[in-house]
């Protein structure tokens, strides 16, 4: 598969097949995604995997960003797809695993943003490479709310939550969302 066609074909999936994904394929798409780019090769990303009897306490726990979610999903969704994206947080669409990605926040805010904008290319990494081998990814920010809360869960201060993707074998294949308005600015 060509990256640009990587890139156009990818889509968020909200439903998958329950068969599990292999931890050797599951290893090997996380090792190759952390050939991301980071300020000064600092490399300040963390990848938790959650399979089987993990799973549930990490939904739980994700599952508590839903009443902030509550304001923005009414601004933008109708009832149907806000009752989906309510369900979908229930069990994170039936995916076998699920990847948390957090990245390492010196003391300096600089230096954090860098870490979270080099977690965040090693993130889009890692959902290229899933949707290569056959995979679906949903990259899922709504946690953010909660990020203190699974922060404490992962037991692991001093990082921040850069998303929480389920990864398995896709039982849906969700058309291309139109593209929005171009927003390129030349100066010359």
């Amino acid at each position: 598969m060509e990256l640009l066609q990587a890139i156009k074909e990818r889509r968020t999936i909200r439903k998958f097949k329950p068969d599990p994904v292999p931890k050797e394929l599951l290893e090997k798409l996380i090792k190759n995604s952390m050939w991301a780019p980071s300020a000064m090769n600092t490399q300040p990303w963390k990848f938790y995997v959650f399979t089987g009897d993990a799973r549930p306490g990490l939904i739980s726990v994700a599952e508590g960003c839903l009443d902030q979610l509550d304001t923005r999903m009414d601004k933008l969704f109708d009832g149907p797809m806000r009752n989906m994206i309510r369900g979908y947080f229930k069990d994170f669409g039936g995916a076998p695993a699920i990847v948390v990605v957090v990245s390492y926040l010196p003391a300096e805010a600089v230096y954090q943003k860098a870490s979270l904008y080099a977690a965040c290319a090693a993130m889009q990494n890692l959902m290229l490479l899933a949707h290569e081998a056959g995979l679906g990814t949903c990259w899922m920010m709504g946690p953010l709310w909660v990020e203190a809360d699974i922060i404490a869960y992962l037991n692991c201060p001093g990082w921040g939550l850069v998303g929480i993707t389920p990864i398995g074998w896709p039982e849906q294949k969700p058309p291309a969302p139109p593209r929005k308005e171009e927003n390129i600015e030349w100066r010359d």
